[in-house]
């Protein structure tokens, strides 16, 4: 049967043969019946199971050998069967697909859920030894492809990597799945060009926000094994804006004009500035800034700055502080966004709570 995980909503259910590494498939409560990641063949307690937690609305197979559970359970339902979407196509409430390059089968993907900083990979990637991951075997040449292919993995930042084969990995994720990359890969893994870079305007598909700051963005830090750095290069249209004015309270930014004349707005006035121009972002209130492109062709810049678990940025504009947390302190909530003003005592509404 389906056990409970660490994370909300999601169960594993892991079949065991003496002398062989364990077979995995995942349930995700979306709020609506259920989804099934990589079926295995089930028993009637695990199908009791299924229809008392409100039954399945879609199946998805990540894995090899997967398709004829999934079919005989897709049929059982009435649902359908997701084998081959698009890359960042919406699969549920929370979950994007990641396409894979490189791997063994054409159209492998892996399921990004980020706000719990959760991939699922079918058997591109291998739980073993136990606490590690490790590759599929293949020839020398496709085994480094195949590790450079996987890096879209890096790009989601894991913390838990939820694999088909094997034991998952339930912290540590980015650190372990590096690991097994580099070993093929070696320093191929620490390079990216320009031009191999994916751009999306990612804030589309979150919340509304005005059209002035939707904007194309690449990550790169993730992709290539940085960890104590954090850099993308960001393509801004002429008259959109990167983000609000805002300063840092713990991470140090410098950016790197590659093309077009973007502007940087300060508390000391506006820089227009030009390709090759470096221009750094101390903490606090002197390295408070916003990006933006006032000119009439687009603007692309390198951005770089130190990653720091706990933060704190202040928006003038708007009087906001936003705050990140290493550990959430209220549900699964890593930031919270509050008002920086009116300030409130130490003792400011506690006197209203009983003494037990």
């Amino acid at each position: 049967m389906f056990g409970h995980t660490k994370f909300s909503g999601i169960y594993w259910y892991t079949q065991r043969t003496l002398g062989a590494r364990s077979e995995n498939s995942y349930l995700f409560l979306t709020g609506a019946p259920s989804v099934l990641v990589d079926p295995l063949p089930f028993d009637d307690a695990t199908y009791a199971q299924l229809e008392h937690l409100g039954g399945i609305e879609r199946v998805i197979v990540l894995s090899a050998g997967r398709e004829g559970a999934a079919r005989e359970i897709a049929e059982r339902y009435g649902v359908p069967v997701i084998s081959a979407p698009a890359h960042r196509e919406a699969l549920f409430e929370g979950a994007k697909a990641i396409r894979l390059l490189d791997q063994r089968r054409d159209g492998e993907f892996a399921i990004s859920i980020p706000a719990q900083r959760v991939v699922v990979v079918g058997d591109s990637v291998v739980g073993s030894p136990a606490g590690a991951l490790s590759l599929p075997h293949g020839g020398d040449a496709d085994a480094r492809q195949a590790a450079l292919g996987l890096r879209r993995i890096l790009r989601e930042d894991p913390n838990a990597l939820l694999v088909g084969a094997g034991a998952p990995i339930f912290s540590g994720a980015y650190e372990a799945l590096y690991r097994a990359l580099y070993y093929p890969a070696g320093a191929e893994i620490q390079r990216i060009n320009l031009d191999e870079l994916e751009f999306r305007d990612e804030r589309a598909e979150g919340a509304q926000q005005p059209e002035r700051y939707h904007i194309f963005d690449a990550e790169v830090g993730f992709v290539i094994g940085a960890r104590k750095l954090g850099y993308r290069v960001s393509t801004l249209p002429p008259g959109h804006y990167f983000c609000p004015l805002h300063g840092h309270a713990r991470e140090e930014e410098m950016f790197f004009v590659l093309d077009g004349e973007p502007s940087i707005r300060t508390l000391a006035g506006t820089l227009r500035c030009r390709k090759g121009d470096f221009v750094a972002f101390p903490v606090g209130e002197s390295g408070t800034h916003q990006l933006f492109n006032e000119s009439d062709a687009p603007a692309t810049v390198l951005l770089l700055g130190r990653t720091e678990a706990f933060e704190a940025c202040y928006y003038p504009d708007s009087d906001k502080l936003l705050v990140d947390m290493e550990m959430p302190l209220k549900g699964d909530r890593r930031s919270i966004m509050l008002r920086a003003t009116p300030e409130l005592d130490y003792f400011d509404g506690e006197d209203s709570h009983p003494v037990t």
